[in-house]
């Protein structure tokens, strides 16, 4: 991948920017210089998001978007306002960073709350790159930057802890980012895409359960979770440095290697 050098003056779009990786996300694009359109679902925490990142930096154009990103037609009109917005018909960096947790059992959960998680989870990637391809395309240079999971590793939460929309989604962010390489390189080779893995790190999402230190036969029992800041800048400087794949915190690196290492009984 090549490596993404200028952020100043360039043009960002992020979902889940109100609160933990994303709202990190959306600070450190303003302090290199990037403009935002930051969009979520949490209208007091997209406002108070924005206005940090407008006071960091006030010479940066940061624009708020309330829409639910598994909603396709949302999104459409999301790009819309983006393009208005900012003034522009291409976009430099897309960040598929909205998630939700939920819907553990597809045996014995609720349907709905299932299908809430994976349409968000997954159906949010789908719907922002396919909106934001023409734009991207459209810029010199560009970068598709999807959050998956180490629950696009593993799909459980150690024993006795179905992950199953939740996991199923990130595997899906998961295969259409690493699809995407091969099928951007040929078709749009000025437009390269970054999987990003995080494992726990200390946001507003909810922390594993005891289950997830015990996992893997304890594999990463002491693991600190790293910050959302942390996370945050593993992030850019992957983009900045042209590396298409970060797993990111020390139970998501062990459960990578784990896995890759032996597939076979990782879920024994």
């Amino acid at each position: 991948m090549t490596a993404f050098a200028t952020f100043s003056n360039r043009i960002a779009v992020l979902t889940g920017g109100a609160s933990g990786i994303g709202r990190e996300i959306l600070l450190q694009l303003v302090r290199r210089g990037t403009h935002v359109a930051v969009c979520d679902i949490d209208d007091k925490g997209l406002q108070a998001a924005a206005r940090r990142a407008r006071s960091s930096n006030p010479a940066v154009r940061v624009t708020t978007h309330l829409h639910d990103v598994s909603d396709e037609k949302a999104v459409e009109q999301l790009a819309r306002e983006v393009a208005r917005d900012h003034e522009s018909d291409a976009v430099h960096l897309l960040f598929n960073n909205a998630g939700v947790v939920g819907g553990g059992s597809f045996v014995t959960g609720q349907r709905d709350e299932w299908e809430r998680t994976f349409a968000v989870s997954w159906f949010g990637t789908y719907n922002c790159t396919r909106a934001f391809l023409p734009m991207l395309i459209a810029a010199d240079q560009a970068v598709i930057v999807n959050t998956s999971s180490v629950s696009g590793l593993w799909a459980s939460l150690g024993a006795g802890s179905p992950h199953t929309a939740y996991s199923s989604a990130k595997f899906a962010v998961r295969g259409f980012t690493e699809s995407l390489l091969i099928d951007l390189r040929k078709h749009a080779p000025h437009v390269s895409a970054v999987l990003v893995m995080p494992g726990h790190v200390r946001t507003g999402m909810p922390a594993p359960p005891r289950s997830w230190r015990r996992a893997l036969n304890s594999l990463f029992a002491d693991y600190q979770p790293v910050s959302a800041i942390q996370a945050a800048e593993a992030i850019l400087n992957a983009v900045s440095n042209g590396e298409w794949r970060v797993v990111i915190g020390q139970d998501a690196e062990a459960v990578d290697e784990r896995v890759r290492a032996d597939p076979w009984t990782a879920y024994d």
